[in-house]
């Protein structure tokens, strides 16, 4: 409901500004709370705490859920709904999935409560770049190409879904300051109505925000003025966050979030010195080798929600590689800062020597050279990468020797780094722009840019 959203809303408002210490203890609370009711009522939380021998009243800080074990995915998706979803909440829950970017999309189940602190945490989020809940917000999506015709759904039905989701007040709310399309290969259908929309936010991944900053170019569109674009879903280097910003004249913010967590986990504010992490909604462990990793050291991203009593998922490895911070912002919220998010953790390059290279590095060196828009990095062995570059019909030419020798430098020169050019017919929207054939198997999904 609208009027309790709007409460939230004022809820997390005051509790940014909190101290560190002050936040501390809110997240011992709700952690309290949440890990005796996941206890009680959900079987394969019960079992986890089983296997180590520890009870609820063993775990009184977020320090203490080290004591505990991660759970995956996969052991999640196998318990719904027996073992996942907590008792009584089979049909009252409502059932949302990932973006099964990594390993398909999984069933979430999630409590109104959790939902309206989602819708709550993004009008939090935008407020932050000077964004105001009735600014108006265009939200593009990736759809992939279907697979068969889709029955289509009557418009009663279709209202009738998301007034169960959001109830009718927000959902009205939305339809007036909010507007939502998708693409599958390129924008140009799509920016005619961003023209007419006029939002003052746009939000997509990079991928989608790239191809409608070169629509808009290609159409010499002159009158869109968006205050400002959010990213996510998608790591964003600095060079496509140059890009954008020189085409839409304004700044973009990353955001970074999962439908795990139940909507963002980590933003930007106006001062851009990392990414506030949702800590009065969640807790946030950055690990390697199953043991916390310090401030500016590469691991992987464990999160614990606080809020989702339908199915509470505690050390969930969302399996993506980030960096935390140890500063704060100088905005003077005190919701720590996530320094960066390097990627999923299947896409890194494994060297002859062991090392492991995230997505994000290997982004920024293809990305940062000249006359480079769209390319799939692929990790054919440890010895060799082959990269195809699709070039737009503007871009400058791309000198392959400066773009190899960028590669060798975080790649190594024991490594073959193989070039060609492509072309953007049939190019999806979205697909994976790194990915290692080593470990291709465990996640095959959008691993081909065409089709």
């Amino acid at each position: 409901m609208l009027p309790r959203v709007f409460w939230y809303y004022y809820q997390l408002s005051k509790s940014q500004w909190l101290k560190p210490p002050e936040l501390r203890m809110l997240q011992n609370k709700r952690l309290r709370a949440i890990l005796k009711h996941a206890h009680e009522n959900v079987r394969i939380c019960h079992e986890k705490f089983d296997s180590v021998g520890v009870k609820p009243d063993d775990i009184r800080t977020v320090e203490d859920l080290s004591k505990l074990p991660f759970i995956t995915k996969e052991e999640v998706w196998s318990g719904i709904p027996d073992r996942s979803i907590a008792k009584g909440y089979e049909k009252r829950a409502i059932r949302t999935t990932t973006s099964g970017t990594t390993g398909g999309p999984m069933p979430i189940y999630q409590d109104k409560k959790v939902r309206d602190y989602s819708h709550a945490s993004k009008f939090r989020m935008d407020r932050a770049v000077g964004i105001s809940p009735w600014d108006k917000t265009f939200r593009i999506r990736f759809m992939g190409p279907p697979e068969k015709p889709e029955a289509k759904q009557s418009r009663w039905k279709t209202l009738a879904k998301h007034w169960k989701r959001r109830g009718i007040d927000y959902y009205l709310w939305d339809r007036w300051f909010e507007k939502e399309d998708h693409i599958t290969y390129g924008a140009d259908k799509i920016v005619p109505d961003i023209i007419r929309y006029q939002p003052k936010l746009l939000f997509s991944n990079p991928s989608c925000l790239r191809l409608v900053a070169e629509a808009i170019a290609d159409m010499e569109i002159r009158s869109l003025h968006p205050k400002a674009l959010r990213s996510g879903g998608e790591v964003l280097d600095e060079a496509t966050r140059k890009f954008l910003e020189s085409s839409f004249g304004c700044d973009v913010y990353n955001g970074y979030g999962s439908n795990e967590s139940g909507g963002a986990i980590a933003w930007e504010c106006k001062r851009k010195e990392g990414l506030h992490i949702n800590a009065d909604l969640l807790i946030l462990e950055v690990v390697r080798n199953g043991d916390p990793v310090g401030p500016g050291e590469r691991g992987e991203i464990v999160i614990t929600g606080l809020l989702n009593y339908a199915m509470p998922l505690i050390r969930y490895r969302i399996r993506d590689v980030g960096v935390l911070s140890d500063e704060q912002c100088s905005c003077g919220r005190g919701l720590p800062l996530l320094k960066s998010v390097e990627g999923r953790e299947v896409d890194c390059f494994t060297l002859p020597n062991g090392r492991t290279v995230p997505p994000k590095v290997i982004m920024t060196a293809i990305q940062g050279t000249p006359g480079v828009s769209r390319y799939q990095a692929v990790q054919e062995s440890r010895n060799k990468v082959a990269i195809e570059l699709m070039k737009h019909k503007n871009d400058p030419d791309v000198s392959i020797s400066d773009l190899k020798a960028r590669c060798h430098k975080i790649l190594g020169d024991d490594v073959e780094i193989e070039v060609f050019l492509g072309t953007r017919e049939n190019l999806r929207a979205k697909f994976r722009p790194v990915i290692s054939k080593l470990r291709v198997s465990e996640e095959p999904r959008w691993i081909k840019p065409r089709g």
